[in-house]
C-alpha cells in the first residue's frame, strides 16, 4: 500500500548525510601490543640503549635528534603545527565519506605514542582540546547553540562523548562570561546541560585542559581518550552552517558583572500562570488511566491554549496600525532522538502547521526548527510532547500480541498514519474554536489570523530559502490502518468535547 501524506515537513537540501559511526574504541589486543612497544622504547631510552627500528613516518624523530632517514635533524621536537596537522588527518579518516578504520587506528596509535614521547613539544591531547574549543566557537558563529552541539554528539556517539563536549561548552561559557553577557535562552540551555547554576549565577564544570580532565573523570585509557576525542572533533569539523536563531557570543553586549542574568523576554509570550495550569492539565491527562478523565483534562488544556492564542493575536493586532508584521516571531530547536526520527519530525510538523507555526527538519543533525509566535510555539511543544507519548504507547499496544508486527516498517507507518489522522482532528478542533471566537470578535478576526499566518510563512521562507519537501514513502498497510485507528482514540482535547456540547 502506498499512502500519500500531504503534511510532510521540509528539510534543508544543503545538509550533510548522517555521519557514520566507527567502532574499535576499546582497549583491544592491538592497543596492548602498542603499549608494550612504547614501554620498551622508553625503557631503552632511559638505559641509553639504541631505540627500536625507526618509523617510516617522516614526522617521527628519535630521542637523539635523528629523523626517519637517519640524518641528524638537531633538536628533536615536533612543532605544534605538525601535531595539529596529524590530528586533523586522523579526524579526516575517523568517519564519514573518508572513513578508513585501519588508517584511523594507525593514526590514533601514532598520536598515542606522541602523547608519552618526552621530546614532543606539546601533547596531541592538548592539541585536540584546543581544536575542540576552536570548533565550538566556530559553530556558535554559524548558528549552532550549546544544546544543539551536545545533542548532535550524543546522537552520533555516546553519552560519554557528549560529556566531553559539555565540558568544552562549560569552559567556553566561562571564557566568554556567559553568565553576565548571554541572552536568557542561551543560559537556559546551559542550565539544562548542567553547566550553569542560576541560583549562584555561575558556570560549573569544565576543565582547564578539557581532554585531560574529562579523561581522568571517565577513567579512560589514553588510546581510548584520543580515539573518542578525535571522532568528536571530526563530527564538529564536518558540521554545516545553521540558521542563526540566537545571537552568538561575538554579538553579546559587554559584560555587566554588577547585574544578574537578564530575565527572559515577556513581550508576546504566554502568561506564566496560564502555562503552568495547562501543563498541569496535560500531565494529569497523561497520568490517569481513565479515558473520560483524560479527555476532560486534555480538552480543557486545548481549549485554554486555543483561545489564548486567538486572544493574543487580537491584542497584538490592536496595538499595530499597520498589521501584524513579523514582530514577535521566534524560532526554537526541537531535538528529536532515534529511532524513527524522521517520522517523529513529520509528527511535529503536522502539529506545528495546525497551530500556526512552521517546522523544518534537519536529519543530519537530528533537530527540527520550529518558527512562529510564542503562544503557538508553546501550544505546539505541549501537544507534541503529549501526543507523541500517546503514539508511543499505542504503538506498543498494537504490537503487544503479534510479534510479526514488531518491525521498523510497521512502526514507521504507524507513526505517519497517527500523525496524519491527528492533523485532521486538530484541524477540525481549530475550525470549531475559531468559529466560536469569531462570534466574539466579529469578522475582523479572519484578516488578523490570516496576517499572522502570512507573517510566519514569510519569515520561514526568508530563513530557509533552500528547503524541499520530504518525498512520499511506501508505507506498511497494517501499520497505516493501526496508526489511523489509534489516532482516532487519542485524546487531543477540545474536538470531542465541543462536538458533544
Amino acid at each position: 500500500m502506498v499512502a500519500r501524506v500531504g503534511r510532510w515537513n521540509d528539510l534543508i537540501t544543503t545538509g550533510r548525510a548522517p555521519l557514520c559511526h566507527t567502532d574499535g574504541m576499546g582497549r583491544n589486543s592491538q592497543q596492548r601490543r602498542a603499549d608494550k612497544k612504547r614501554r620498551a622504547a622508553r625503557q631503552q631510552r632511559l638505559n641509553g640503549a639504541p631505540s627500536q627500528p625507526r618509523s617510516t613516518d617522516p614526522f617521527r624523530h628519535d630521542s637523539a635528534g635523528h629523523d626517519s632517514a637517519g640524518h641528524d635533524s638537531g633538536p628533536a621536537r615536533l612543532t605544534d603545527a605538525t601535531i595539529e596537522g596529524m590530528v586533523v588527518n586522523a579526524a579526516r579518516v575517523a568517519f564519514g565519506a573518508g572513513e578508513h578504520k585501519a588508517a584511523f587506528a594507525q593514526a590514533v596509535s601514532t598520536l598515542a605514542a606522541l602523547e608519552v614521547d618526552p621530546v614532543t613539544s606539546k601533547r596531541p591531547g592538548t592539541i585536540v582540546g584546543m581544536l575542540l574549543h576552536r570548533c565550538v566557537t566556530s559553530l556558535y558563529e554559524n548558528g549552532w547553540q550549546p544544546a544543539d552541539i551536545a545533542h548532535a554528539v550524543k546522537r552520533q556517539w555516546t553519552v560519554r562523548a557528549s560529556r566531553l563536549v559539555v565540558a568544552v561548552i562549560a569552559t567556553e561559557a566561562r571564557g566568554t562570561d556567559a553568565v553576565h553577557r548571554a541572552p536568557q535562552p542561551w543560559l537556559a540551555q546551559l542550565d539544562d546541560l548542567g553547566v550553569y547554576d542560576p541560583t549562584r549565577a555561575s558556570i560549573v564544570g569544565g576543565y582547564d585542559n578539557s581532554i585531560a580532565g574529562w579523561s581522568r573523570a571517565e577513567r579512560l585509557h589514553p588510546d581510548e581518550t584520543l580515539a573518542i576525542s578525535v571522532q568528536v572533533l571530526a563530527q564538529m569539523m564536518m558540521a554545516g552552517r545553521q540558521a542563526v536563531l540566537i545571537e552568538p557570543p561575538s554579538a553579546w553586549p559587554a559584560s555587566n558583572r554588577g547585574a544578574l542574568a537578564r530575565p527572559p523576554r515577556s513581550s508576546g509570550d504566554i502568561d506564566a500562570k496560564a502555562l503552568k495550569l495547562i501543563r498541569a492539565l496535560l500531565a494529569k491527562a497523561e497520568a490517569t488511566t481513565f479515558e473520560a478523565e483524560a479527555e476532560t483534562f486534555t480538552a480543557k488544556a486545548q481549549e485554554m491554549m486555543t483561545r489564548y492564542s486567538i486572544d493574543a493575536a487580537v491584542l497584538a493586532s490592536a496595538g499595530r496600525s499597520n498589521g501584524i508584521g513579523n514582530a514577535g516571531i521566534e524560532s526554537r530547536r526541537v531535538h528529536i532522538d532515534s529511532p524513527y526520527a524522521d517520522e517523529k519530525a513529520a509528527f511535529l510538523s503536522v502539529i506545528a502547521d495546525v497551530n500556526g507555526a512552521r517546522s523544518i527538519w534537519s536529519p543530519h543533525v537530528g533537530f527540527a526548527t520550529v518558527m512562529g509566535f510564542p503562544v503557538d510555539l508553546h501550544l505546539t511543544d505541549l501537544l507534541f510532547t503529549s501526543l507523541l507519548l500517546q503514539a508511543t504507547r499505542a504503538s506498543a499496544e498494537a504490537t503487544a500480541t503479534d510479534r510479526q508486527l514488531r518491525t521498523p516498517t510497521f512502526r514507521r507507518a504507524f507513526l505517519i498514519a497517527f500523525a496524519d489522522r491527528i492533523g485532521e482532528r486538530l484541524e477540525a478542533t481549530k475550525r470549531h474554536a475559531s468559529a466560536e471566537a469569531q462570534q466574539q470578535y466579529g469578522t475582523a478576526l479572519v484578516p488578523i489570523l490570516a496576517d499572522r499566518d502570512a507573517a510566519v510563512s514569510e519569515a520561514y521562507t526568508r530563513t530557509f530559502p533552500d528547503s524541499t519537501l520530504m518525498p512520499t514513502r511506501r508505507l506498511d498497510a497494517n501499520g497505516w490502518h493501526a496508526g489511523r485507528a489509534a489516532a482516532d482514540r487519542a485524546q487531543i482535547g477540545a474536538g470531542e468535547a465541543i462536538a458533544q456540547a
